[in-house]
């Protein structure tokens, strides 16, 4: 129990200033978590139905258009009227669009989260040093609370940064992988059209 309390100790004597900036990264640190794990979903998913594409592509058989390329995006899927290769394209495009969403904002929070952390520290440690200036005699006690404080806030900022900058490399390969897949999809089905009429969209 008392170590809990030690633990959470830095809290009661934080100024307002580095309970701010801990909040932030806090939040920071939630919102990246999010974005990492929304997107890994959607990117698998989408990988998914790319994969099932090229197989039928290559087996020569008709892609319906509820399967279209990164079909839950296209045009007139419900309708089952055929797409022309340039509105595949198009589409494929928009949905790049769609799926980098969110990317800048990780990267965002990777690369600002240690800097709001660094402001806190540098905030704990002129902290720490206006309670020497103002104090009778050097004692520990009297720097030990902002010292925890400035530790702290760059205890947060590393923790919401690693996350996001490692997160933003794996989506962006992985978004890499998904687009390529997808051109290649189009390139087989623009190849199919152009000779015996397979791979059409129903």
């Amino acid at each position: 129990m008392n170590e809990s309390v030690s633990w959470l100790a830095w809290w009661v004597h934080a100024d307002g200033v580095v309970k701010g900036i801990f909040l932030l990264l806090i939040a920071l640190s939630i919102g990246g978590w999010t974005i990492i794990l929304h997107k890994w979903n959607r990117f698998q998913g989408a990988l998914k139905r790319e994969r099932r594409i090229r197989h039928a592509l290559d087996a020569g058989e008709p892609v319906v258009s509820s399967e279209a390329l990164l079909g839950a995006c296209l045009p007139d899927t419900r309708t089952g009227a055929a797409l022309g290769e340039a509105r595949i394209a198009v589409a494929v495009r928009e949905e790049r669009i769609e799926l980098e969403s969110g990317l800048t904002f990780l990267a965002s929070i990777g690369v600002s989260t240690p800097f709001i952390g660094l402001l806190g520290t540098v905030w704990g440690i002129m902290h720490a040093l206006s309670g020497l200036g103002h104090g009778s005699a050097l004692s520990l006690d009297l720097v030990a609370g902002p010292v925890a404080e400035a530790l702290v806030a760059t205890a947060a900022g590393l923790f919401a940064a690693i996350p996001a900058a490692v997160g933003y490399n794996m989506l962006v390969r992985r978004l890499r992988r998904l687009m390529t897949l997808a051109e290649g999809n189009l390139l087989r089905l623009t190849a199919l059209r152009a000779g015996d009429g397979r791979g059409h969209l129903a």
